[in-house]
């Protein structure tokens, strides 16, 4: 069995290269442009589309189109060029379309090339489902509850997709991969550095695998491995640890939550026994609707929002206000997470699903999600789907972690929950010229634009000079009282 399911995929991976090779991508709608920076430097560069196959092992499938930008270094003799991968919904291109946020790329176009290339499908309406009726009034209630409403999305979102004719299963890391090295070879670039951040990582990676010729050298931030696409719970039972060991560090907080893990367990208890309710907005209809709210709406709020440096000052006021029957933060929290109950975005759910996990790892998972008090909630809304969705077979087998001897650079945020930096210790044991900066006090969505980091240890990376730090410090936290009048985070408006 096992041998036949290594042959399938060698003739899938043969497949794949055949229709590499015979060019099925090419550059559409192609212009050059100068783009500026809000200080009024001007950066020669292109911008257009990478039209491919939705899934170039199906001869029948449509074509797509990429989204690209190509900024030309300010340097006489630049490195290889850097082509960064986004996290998140995967588009990037609107940062070179922005004057103050290509001016964040100085530093780096001061000695690379840059090239910004969306992810496939981060555009495309066609592979969104929207929910047109009111949110279930338990979806933030219970890990069962939010499961059974996002299980119902899929099946129609699966419906509507297979109606359009649209391949969802052409979302998947390999085709993210292709894209990135078609787009090179249409540029005529032979060498090339990748720049990837959160999932961006994650296609890098890919790509450093399947042309690892080509790859000059890496930078991954917020790094997922090829066998880590789905989440251990024991980070969030870490991290909520951690928040607390930096909460008894403020005198002004530490009277009122003297153990914050105690705290919030506490709290989840108290919102299963008496789900808080709350009004929210529904984004699409502008209706009110009112929310139950139990342990499992705490523990995904918390799961999304812990490790965001702009809201950790707020989190100790979140779970102590719950805690004396005061829902407005809980409400504002609520609100802004709503929309997770009103859709499914197809091209992430499925690069996610198809990544996957192993046997070995997805055991582990339910066996600690099983002692957790936040369940899985680590890995929603993927686990609710992960039996309901399209098989997705891969060309490469990505429960094995990738072995490399490419230079690379891995950037962590101490206050990333996502990927800890645990969990990029165990990716770099197979990375043999690999090294680890870790940014202190930066959450997963910071530790790439500290300043040191992003304005020099990575041009100095890129340049091959020689980087001093292995920690770099992003900035203070301060929390916000725990009551009283406050400011310092949009909830407290």
């Amino acid at each position: 069995m096992m041998m036949t399911k290594i042959r399938v995929s060698l003739l899938a991976f043969s497949l794949l290269w055949c229709c590499h090779a015979l060019g099925q991508a090419t550059m559409v709608e192609v212009e050059s442009k100068q783009f500026k920076t809000n200080l009024k430097l001007k950066i020669e560069g292109k911008s257009g589309f990478l039209e491919v196959p939705e899934n170039r092992l199906n001869p029948s499938s449509r074509k797509i189109r990429v989204k690209f930008v190509y900024l030309k270094s300010l340097a006489e003799n630049p490195t290889a060029p850097v082509v960064f991968l986004e996290g998140g919904g995967g588009r990037s291109t609107w940062q070179a379309e922005s004057k103050s946020d290509l001016s964040d790329w100085v530093e780096i176009l001061e000695v690379a090339d840059l090239i910004f290339l969306d992810r496939r499908g981060s555009s495309d309406e066609s592979l969104r489902y929207t929910w047109s009726q009111k949110i279930p009034h338990d979806f933030f209630l219970s890990e069962e509850s939010a499961n059974a409403h996002y299980r119902t999305m899929a099946k129609a979102a699966l419906q509507k997709f297979a109606a359009a004719k649209v391949d969802i299963s052409g979302y998947n890391v390999i085709e993210h991969a292709h894209d990135v090295n078609d787009l090179m070879n249409e540029l005529a670039i032979d060498k090339y550095s990748i720049f990837g951040f959160s999932f961006g990582s994650h296609i890098g990676m890919t790509v450093m695998k399947l042309f690892p010729d080509r790859i000059e050298k890496s930078i991954l931030a917020g790094a997922d491995g090829l066998d880590q696409a789905f989440n251990y719970p024991h980070y969030l039972d870490t991290y909520v640890n951690k928040l607390g060991i930096m909460i008894q560090q403020d005198a002004s907080i530490r009277a009122k939550i003297p153990n914050f893990s105690e705290l919030v367990h506490r709290v989840m208890k108290k919102l299963d026994e008496n789900p808080a309710l709350v009004t929210i907005k529904n984004p699409l209809t502008k209706a009110e609707e009112e929310m139950a709210i139990g342990s499992f709406g705490l523990g995904l709020i918390l799961r999304l929002d812990i490790d965001d440096k702009n809201d950790i000052p707020v989190i100790p006021r979140l779970v102590y206000s719950i805690d004396r029957g005061d829902y407005s933060l809980l409400t504002w929290f609520v609100q802004k997470r709503v929309v997770m109950g009103l859709g499914i975005p197809g091209a992430g759910i499925n690069q996610q699903l198809a990544s996957g996990a192993s046997v070995e790892r997805w055991q582990t998972i339910q066996q600690e999600a099983d002692k957790s008090p936040f369940g899985n909630v680590v890995n929603f809304p993927f686990s609710a789907v992960k039996d309901h969705w399209i098989a997705n077979e891969l060309a490469i087998d990505l429960s094995r972690p990738l072995e490399t001897e490419i230079p690379t650079l891995f950037v962590t945020g101490t206050l990333d929950c996502r990927t800890p930096i645990e969990q990029v210790d165990e990716t770099m044991q197979t990375f043999s010229g690999a090294r680890h900066l870790k940014v202190e006090n930066a959450g997963h969505e910071q530790a790439m634009w500290d300043v040191e980091v992003f304005d020099e240890a990575i041009p100095r990376f890129l340049l091959n000079q020689k980087i001093e730090k292995e920690n770099t410090y992003y900035s203070d936290i301060k929390f916000i009282p725990l009551e009283g009048r406050a400011k310092g985070h949009p909830s407290l408006k």
